[in-house]
């Protein structure tokens, strides 16, 4: 029962955090593994909780959304959905041994990316003004590889790419980005929900308690500050990676 009630307060948490500042990840893929889910069946788990918060954040973007050019979205959707369908039949393909074994690789290269954000944002700002199809293409499809097979941190490198290869503004690239990993989440879960990888048991009280959460968080969002949750989920996301790595090879 205490298991079960901190699976739901990581959904709640997991799903304030990302409409706060991101990083919802790093609070229920950990939550799962220690509700005794082998690695595989976490991760995809998790990307079951936290999908519903991504479509939420997606339709405040929809009047922005209208403005880009349907051929466009619907290149950088199609594009999405052949990345994600590569990256999750490779983790399905990964034996639970090795994703264990990569997880601290995984979320330190998640957490480095997280902490980083800021800065790739201005840089790709500053970089941006021209437009770069192939490059786009290219890296809107690695992304949605990295998406499918784990996908913590994936999209500030979409807003990053979408900065530097195309001449949208930062908000046009938000929502952009949120359309792209709602559509990569989804079509996640759905491969996963086919191959057997999810565990409703969890996840779907979980899905529940993060519907609250993001609600809660977007809320909260007009009244605390990101900069300070941000800054706290990048404390936990460093300790995370810190006792990853520490499990993985002090072996206690």
């Amino acid at each position: 029962m205490i298991t079960f009630l901190i699976l739901l307060l990581a959904a709640a948490l997991g799903g304030a955090s990302n409409a706060l500042a991101g990083g919802g990840t790093f609070i229920v893929f950990p939550a799962l593994l220690l509700g005794g889910l082998a690695s595989i069946k976490a991760n995809a788990t998790a990307s079951l909780v936290l999908m519903p918060g991504g479509f939420a954040s997606a339709w405040v973007y929809r009047g922005t959304l209208a403005k880009t050019a349907k051929p466009f979205l619907a290149l950088m959707i199609g594009v999405s959905l052949l990345g994600v369908t590569v990256g999750s039949l490779l983790l399905l393909r990964t034996p639970n041994s090795t994703f264990s074994a990569l997880v601290p690789w995984l979320l330190l290269a998640a957490t480095s990316v997280f902490s980083l954000a800021p800065w790739l944002r201005k840089m790709a700002a500053g970089a941006s003004g021209h437009q770069s199809n192939i490059g786009l293409i290219v890296g809107q499809f690695l992304i949605s590889i990295y998406g499918g097979y784990f996908g913590a941190g994936m999209g500030v490198l979409m807003i990053a790419l979408y900065l530097v290869a195309t001449k949208l503004d930062v908000h046009e690239a938000s929502g952009l980005r949120l359309i792209c990993a709602s559509v990569i989440n989804l079509l996640a879960v759905v491969i996963f929900a086919w191959r057997g990888a999810l565990d409703y048991s969890a996840g779907m009280p979980m899905l529940l308690a993060g519907v609250v959460g993001g609600y809660v968080g977007a809320i909260l969002v007009k009244r605390l500050d990101a900069n300070m949750a941000r800054r706290a989920i990048l404390t936990y996301a460093w300790a995370l990676t810190a006792f990853f790595f520490a499990k993985t090879f002090i072996k206690f």
